[in-house]
């Protein structure tokens, strides 16, 4: 024991001596011990056995696996699906004015398109798209990073961060890439989003492309989105589990539905929990809230109490291209690394000329929210009481879904029934449109509707006489399908009661 004592005592003077003056011995004792472990690791690497490749493939293998292998077909198998062929009933537009549509020569009036403040052939902003068109051309054709920002693209960036009081905006060039582009650039595997059910596609596909965990809530459901927080924060302590970033994601106002989410539960609980929000605006900037601000003025929340708000200009301006609000860290890293911005080419400048202007006459015009409101209240009134239908969206909102009041239980069924309906108020010149989905792509489909929109440019008039046609539309065609029902049932051998 004695003679170890001595030995150990002497390697320690050794080190401790002007000729062991190795840095990684003197400092720490635990590095001699990594270094020697990494040594041995390189020499067992670089010594080993290769393994022994495998057997190549006969040729009669490889035929046998050519012959086995069946790709994925592009199209569903046996071609287009019934609702795919009733889809593709596309009326062809040749001309358009800011209420009406010219389809086969006659003007009828357009219900089925996002106008909702009447920019599409107003004077200003077709003025303001020509002149930027003669000044900068029809497009850029480059990405906003490389070569394709024009200081109208900053200018409108600027007007949009004005016109929510964000601290920073960025644009896209298209509305349906803005929020499908956001959440993959903010949240990737191993994060968390709490997503309501309703959201439209655009968000669907934006939290598909983000590989994230992903619980959905019952739509617009506050106390199922509190029971599946309570129920994350639970298994978070019992598991110890730690994910860097939590989204809850949800739209101001649903598309698909026609309804407002109740945004300042919904903080409560952000808050409450610590996650942050995305919510996609776009059917809510420009018709809701005092000046049009949206979901949030509605709401009385501040727009930078929101991480991430999104929004649409073809909704809101009639243009194209959609924008993001947020601080400018999150706005900065959108720029380098959101899909929709670093690889889409930039929006043309005609486009962000004709939103400039679109933004200015909705500032200097605050009757046209009013007279929205007015057109939407009427509307909505006059609908509510065509029997065969009930109207499911709020009745503060331009967005108006029509859905069958007794549906058959059969989803092409009444996707049929709807379409009789549009057909028929085509032929009394009322366009409108069914609600359509990509059906195997939805990951909560809605149920089957027609699609309504109004527009501050429409009269009274105009009101009064489409909800005349869309009442004798859908009286004409549930008779016939109640005719054609009893048919069905007499040839079947049913027998009628008699009167």
């Amino acid at each position: 024991m004695t003679s170890f004592l001595d030995s150990f005592d002497t390697f320690r003077t050794l080190l401790n001596s002007q000729y062991f003056e190795f840095l990684y011995l003197r400092v720490n004792g635990y590095q001699l011990v990594l270094d020697v472990g990494l040594l041995i690791l390189f020499v067992y690497v670089l010594f080993r056995k290769p393994k022994a490749p495998e057997k190549p493939f006969t040729d009669k293998e490889i035929e046998e696996l050519i012959d086995e292998w069946e790709p994925e077909p592009l199209i569903p198998k046996g071609g287009k699906t019934p609702i795919m062929q009733l889809d593709e009933k596309v009326p062809t537009i040749s001309g358009t004015t800011t209420t009406h549509v010219t389809i086969e020569g006659h003007q009828v009036l357009n219900l089925a398109r996002n106008n909702f403040l009447g920019m599409i052939s107003n004077p200003k902003v077709d003025e303001a798209a020509t002149k930027a068109l003669y000044k900068y051309g029809t497009g850029t054709c480059g990405p906003r990073g490389f070569y394709g920002t024009i200081d109208i693209h900053m200018e409108l960036e600027e007007r949009i961060k004005n016109f929510m009081n964000a601290e920073d905006c960025v644009i896209y060039a298209y509305g349906f890439a803005t929020i499908a582009s956001v959440i993959p650039a903010f949240a990737g595997r191993g994060d968390l989003l709490i997503v309501d059910k309703g959201v439209s596609y655009a968000v669907q596909t934006g939290v598909k492309l983000s590989r994230s965990d992903v619980i959905w809530f019952n739509h617009n459901d506050m106390k199922d989105l509190e029971r599946v927080l309570e129920q994350v924060k639970q298994k978070d302590i019992k598991t110890k589990r730690e994910i860097a970033r939590r989204f809850i994601v949800i739209e101001g106002v649903y598309f698909n539905f026609g309804d407002i989410c109740p945004l300042p539960k919904v903080m409560e609980l952000k808050a409450k929990y610590c996650y942050r929000l995305m919510m996609d605006d776009s059917y809510g900037i420009g018709t809701i809230g005092k000046t049009g601000r949206g979901t949030c003025e509605l709401h009385n929340v501040a727009v930078k109490d929101v991480e991430f708000l999104t929004g649409n200009l073809a909704a809101i301006t009639s243009s194209v291209g959609g924008f993001c609000c947020a601080n400018k860290a999150i706005v900065y890293h959108q720029r380098l690394n959101s899909s929709g911005y670093v690889y889409s080419a930039s929006l043309p400048p005609l486009l962000a000329a004709a939103s400039i202007a679109a933004l200015d006459i909705i500032d200097q015009n605050p009757n046209l929210l009013t007279q929205l409101r007015k057109n939407v209240e009427l509307f909505h009134k006059g609908l509510s009481t065509i029997e065969g239908i009930s109207v499911t969206s709020s009745p503060q909102i331009a967005v108006i879904h029509l859905r069958l009041a007794k549906p058959s239980g059969d989803r092409y069924q009444d996707e049929v029934t709807l379409q009789n309906i549009v057909d028929e108020a085509l032929t009394n010149e009322v366009l409108l449109t069914r609600a359509k989905y990509v059906h195997d792509k939805e990951t909560f489909l809605p149920e089957a509707s027609i699609r309504v929109t109004v527009s501050s440019s429409n009269t009274e008039k105009q009101i009064t006489q489409a909800i005349s046609v869309i009442k004798n539309a859908v009286a004409k065609v549930i008779q016939v399908a109640n005719t054609e029902n009893k048919t069905q049932s007499s040839g079947s051998g049913v027998k009628k009661r008699s009167k």
